[in-house]
């Protein structure tokens, strides 16, 4: 994976006033943190971090450059983004110092590829974990994993186990855990309930 650049700004001024001035400019208020970045209050261009979160994921690589007095570079990786509840734009990032020579952990996304024979034989696919922990150094981290599903059949399912990912990336999620199930769409026989026999009484009206 290779590293995107941003340009990113410290903040001089925090709190709410001043954040929702810099969205209002397009900027986007985050943090910096890490070993030698400590915890440092930033902005960024909002348009370019959603553009490289788009291209590459949420997994994204980002050289971060502060601008300043004294220009420093960062490789980081955006541990946590927030959204506006429902504009769906970006509100707040968190970047994460990271060494390129040092592995990380994060969680992936699992896509599934292809249309399991399971489901051409009338069944129904059942979609299980949608991402996976794993470690590796920030190179080497997927953007998303992609599983072949094709061979999947009636009553088959596909684990973590199943992955097969290159030997640089290690699978942390427990092999067990189930990914894609093909259910059975066989209608249930409804069970024909005994009629209840009811006696009519008649009284005389005498």
């Amino acid at each position: 994976m290779q590293s995107q650049t941003l340009a990113a700004e410290i903040r001089s001024k925090v709190g709410k006033q001043s954040a929702q001035k810099l969205r209002r400019e397009g900027r986007l208020p985050g943090i910096l943190y890490g070993k030698e970045a400590g915890n440092v209050p930033i902005y960024v261009s909002a348009k370019e971090l959603e553009g490289i979160l788009d291209r590459e994921g949420d997994n994204a690589l980002i050289k971060l450059i502060t601008e300043g007095d004294e220009q420093k570079e960062f490789f980081t990786v955006v541990r946590e983004v927030q959204r506006h509840p429902y504009r769906n734009q970006l509100i707040h990032a968190d970047f994460y110092q990271v060494s390129l020579k040092e592995k990380i952990k994060s969680t992936v996304p699992v896509v599934l590829e292809g249309e399991a024979k399971g489901v051409k034989e009338g069944g129904i696919l059942q979609h299980g974990a949608r991402e996976i922990e794993v470690e590796s150094l920030p190179v080497h981290l997927p953007e998303s994993i992609t599983v072949d599903i094709s061979n999947l059949g009636l009553g088959e399912n596909l684990t973590v186990g199943d992955i097969n990912l290159p030997g640089e990336v290690k699978i942390i999620t427990e092999p067990n855990v189930v990914i894609a199930t093909i259910l059975s769409n066989r209608g249930t026989a409804k069970k024909e309930e005994p009629e209840e026999e009811t006696e009519t009484l008649t009284e005389d009206a005498e």
